[in-house]
Formats: C-alpha cells, structure tokens, sequence
C-alpha cells in the first residue's frame, strides 16, 4: 500500500470517526484541557501531529501531508479599540509555537533512496520539507502558519472534535490534528 493511499484511508477513518461523535462541547473540553495544561506550569507543552489532504484540482493531483510542531507559549486575550468605529473587540486566548519549530512533509516531494539495494522511491521526503509553527486559540480555531510560504495562515476555523482529534476543513481540504501533553521535568 503507498504511503498516499494509507494517509487518505487513516484521514478519512479520522473524519468519519470524529463526525460521527461530533459536537460543541467535545471541541470546547479538548481546547480547555490545551490550555489549562500549558498554563499549570512554564515546563508543561503540546506535542501536535496532524495530517491534511487536498483533493486533485485541475492538473494538480492530491496532496496529502503529515506536519508535527509544538505548542508552549500563552498570549492573553486582548481587548482592541478601532477608532473608526468607536468598537472595542477582543481578540481571544491562544497558544502558540515559535517561528520554524514544526516540519510539515509532503506526498508530492519525494526521492529516490538509493542507500541499500535496490534504489527505491520514497515519499515525503525528509530533504524538502516546510518550516511551520502552530497556533491554538480558545474558540477552537487552530492555525497552521506556513513560515517557508511567506507566514500564510492556514486556519481550521468550526473544527468538530472526538476525544483528542480535532478535525476540520479549509476550502475542500480536510485536516486532522492530535494533541500529547508532555512536560519537560
């Protein structure tokens, strides 16, 4: 089985898991545990895994992914005045990772591995991947920063969870995101 078809069988798996045992509340108790959990001690982070997948467009096939990074940071949630408006708004709670602390790999960049006999191709290659860092905010919004594509922000933005899998949609790609609490002590 390729690695592509065994991505898309374990994202859809994930999918349909996770909606099935989908709803609000699930989101909102994954996303306060992150939190409470960073908070509780400046040793204490996130060890975030996840995977993606596109759909084929036009003369582009599918592209599958598979991207790791830490959360570890805590940014209040600020109140911003626009004076325009004369509206106050607040921007919420998040988490976040520092700048290129996560890798994202991809099925489309691969290689050929000719260490051994005989050579062999070989997918998300280890030699071509991006610079990421992540983003978790108390709404459930989870962000993907793409730090080696000019810091666009990929966000996942009415995600449905199922016990610690946090799913959700950007355009027709879909990503899937775990959660491990470690601490460094």
């Amino acid at each position: 089985m390729n690695a592509f078809r065994f991505l898309a069988g374990l994202l859809l798996s994930l999918t349909l898991f996770a909606g099935s045992e989908a709803s609000a509340q699930s989101c909102t108790t994954l996303v306060n545990s992150q939190f409470s959990w960073i908070q509780a001690s400046s040793a204490n982070y996130i060890s975030v895994t996840g995977v993606s997948l596109k759909p084929p467009s036009g003369a582009v096939g599918p592209v599958a992914s598979y991207f790791t990074g830490m959360l570890s940071g805590y940014v209040a949630p600020v109140w911003v005045y626009n004076p325009t408006t004369g509206v106050f708004t607040q921007t919420p709670a998040r988490l976040t990772s520092t700048a290129n602390s996560g890798r994202q790999s991809f099925n489309d960049r691969s290689y050929i591995s000719t260490y051994g006999s005989p050579s062999r191709w070989q997918n998300f290659s280890a030699f071509a991947m991006d610079n990421i860092q992540l983003e978790l905010d108390a709404t459930g919004k989870m962000t993907v920063i793409l730090n080696s594509w000019s810091n666009t922000r990929v966000s996942v933005v009415s995600p449905t969870c199922s016990g610690n899998v946090l799913t959700g949609f950007v355009g027709t790609s879909v990503y899937s995101f775990t959660f491990e609490q470690l601490d460094l002590i």
